[in-house]
């Protein structure tokens, strides 16, 4: 998702504030003076989800922090990208900290259309057991079975489920992309995991199909399979 533009960021892109959190982050014996705040005094909500999926923009990176308990997973599936430590964490999204409407990086506006959630007792994940499927080579199965395992073993107390839009304005090409001067829009989900509120689990899903339909890269889907005549009614 947006996240991938970090790569273009270096130390010298940042403030020395930025740069002295992202220090401390690389040696947490350093303090960094960041204030991360409790997120667990009230239940997750429709609310909640909203500010979380804005936070990265309207908050900057180092709330976004607070946000996550110390060991977590995040995981971008459709970009096969994992996150596994604040300091990958803060790089990936302090990028857009210092973002503005001419930014390269582009502007980006997401909203939550709904949000499904609850406490539950405290849990984990249950886990396939047992060798490799045999109808998978052992490499492939590593590949996927990995990542989805990767955080399985996290304790929760609480899960939410939710459905956002988002609204990307292109300012230069989207990694090799024309998208220069374009705006897209696509949807997408986010299903997380929290213990004492705070995010352990965290995977997102979104329509890369979509976007690249409106980029020019794949064309838009033939319907024609509705109108089949061949699936008409028999006689």
């Amino acid at each position: 998702m947006h996240f991938l533009y970090a790569a273009h960021v270096t130390d010298d892109h940042l403030t020395p504030d930025q740069q002295r959190v992202l220090r401390g982050l690389r040696a947490p014996a350093m303090a960094t003076d960041v204030d991360t705040p409790s997120h667990n005094s009230r239940p997750k909500d429709f609310d909640s989800a909203q500010d979380w999926v804005t936070a990265f923009f309207d908050k900057g990176a180092e709330e976004v922090l607070g946000y996550y308990a110390d060991d977590f997973v995040w995981e971008d599936i459709e970009f096969m990208q994992t996150i596994t430590t604040k300091e990958d964490l803060y790089k990936a999204f302090v990028v857009f900290n210092n973002s503005g409407p001419e930014s390269p990086f582009g502007v980006h506006k997401f909203e939550v259309l709904s949000y499904d959630g609850d406490r539950c007792p405290r849990q984990h994940a249950q886990t396939r057991q047992g060798p490799t499927p045999g109808e998978f080579p052992e490499e492939v199965y590593r590949r996927y079975a990995d990542n989805i395992f990767l955080g399985a073993d996290f304790d929760y107390d609480e899960w939410g489920y939710m459905q956002w839009i988002w609204k990307a304005t292109h300012n230069e090409d989207f990694f090799g992309i024309p998208a220069a001067g374009k705006t897209t829009y696509t949807r997408g989900t986010t299903t997380q995991f929290y213990r004492d509120g705070k995010i352990v689990r965290c995977r997102t899903h979104w329509n890369f199909r979509e976007f690249a339909m409106q980029l020019g890269v794949i064309p838009f889907p033939d319907e024609a399979w509705r109108n089949n005549p061949g699936l008409g009614e028999q006689g």
